[in-house]
């Protein structure tokens, strides 16, 4: 297992973001990534779009799309011919919102990496990243590693994995996430895609944790091969936890991809 270099949170570098993606520290902050009228607005743009519900216990609220929703049952041809639909609900919240946060996230990015960063892409055509969330429930202890979660897509052959989230809104209390350091190495059976939702919290007895509070404005990243979980909150008669994000894996050339 590899050890963190310490338990706190780090400034957005070319240097931490190498080590987020090999697991050598438990996150970065970027703080004020938008400020408290970009915020007002893309959380009063989320709650007016077009928002869909996952199949789970949480009532958990999207716009977008994911790709571990095509793992079982859909095909990668399906999700990449969704991808367009998902790409104009966005694009219909960024353009109410007056500001595209994942525009802006890729241009942090490009600035603080020594190589191509772009949404990742199947032959010519585009993923989606940037998948809207909106909600005051607990999402249960789960993984994000391509490698095992997405066999046959292009994303497959990164050699790291993170996680960035906007907070445009947030809880009155709790809703913070808990990372625990634990890489996951799951036991592979042939032709099957394991489960990375619901995970046993065996996974994360005796291992080193780091807990975070979003706050209104931030950008956060960290390392989704590691199990991690949010805790639920309490939130206003007309309030969520308003978020947006998506994945940025390594490939082996070193450029970044992103994809949600």
């Amino acid at each position: 297992m590899v050890t963190w270099i310490d338990g706190a949170e780090h400034a957005l570098t070319c240097e931490s973001l190498a080590l987020l993606l090999d697991n050598k520290i438990p996150a970065i902050r970027v703080a004020g990534f938008a400020s408290p009228d970009e915020c007002s607005a893309f959380s009063a743009a989320c709650k007016a779009g077009r928002v869909q519900y996952y199949n789970v216990a949480e009532r958990i609220g999207y716009i977008g799309l994911a790709q571990y929703q095509y793992r079982w049952n859909k095909t990668r041809e399906e999700f990449l011919a969704d991808v367009p639909q998902a790409q104009e609900d966005v694009e219909a919240v960024f353009h109410a919102a007056g500001f595209n946060p994942v525009q802006r996230v890729m241009s942090l990015l490009r600035a603080n990496w020594d190589a191509p960063v772009d949404v990742a892409r199947e032959d010519a055509r585009h993923y989606f990243a940037g998948i809207i969330r909106s909600t005051s429930e607990r999402i249960d202890l789960h993984v994000d590693w391509a490698p095992v979660n997405a066999p046959g897509y292009s994303i497959a052959a990164i050699d790291g994995q993170v996680g960035w989230n906007f907070f445009a809104e947030e809880l009155l209390s709790g809703g913070h996430t808990t990372v625990y350091n634990n890489p996951w190495y799951p036991v592979l059976q042939p032709g099957e895609i394991p489960q990375s939702y619901g995970l046993p919290r065996s996974l994360t007895e005796g291992v080193p944790s780091f807990t975070y509070q979003a706050t209104v404005g931030d950008l956060v990243i960290f390392n989704t091969r590691n199990p991690h979980e949010v805790a639920p909150g309490n939130a206003s008669p007309s309030g969520s936890r308003v978020s947006i994000g998506s994945f940025a894996g390594r490939k082996p050339d070193g450029s970044l991809v992103l994809w949600a």
